[in-house]
């Protein structure tokens, strides 16, 4: 009974990880209300890109900014696919 408690484990929260082309991943600990666009704003930051040319997958469909991990079913360990963004084309 007290395992969750143990461990500093919060049942509202969920670590993701967010996994870029290269394969490095990134890890956040996030609330299950968390709009996944928070998320991609600080990812972006920390990889000193714009997030507008960021596109982020969960099992290969896009995710919306204004969606959370609860929404998406999401849980702890969850990975997220990052990508570039293809603007354009010939």
């Amino acid at each position: 009974m007290a395992d969750a408690e143990e461990g500093g484990d919060n049942p509202d929260q969920i670590t993701i990880r967010v996994k870029d082309q290269a394969g490095e991943e990134t890890f956040f600990k996030i609330k299950k209300t968390t709009k996944m666009g928070k998320v991609f704003q600080t990812y972006a930051q920390r990889k000193g890109m714009q997030v507008s040319s960021l596109r982020f997958l969960l099992d290969g469909d896009r995710i919306k900014d204004d969606q959370t991990p609860k929404m998406l079913e999401m849980e702890d360990q969850d990975q997220i696919d990052c990508v570039l963004d293809q603007v354009g084309g010939f």
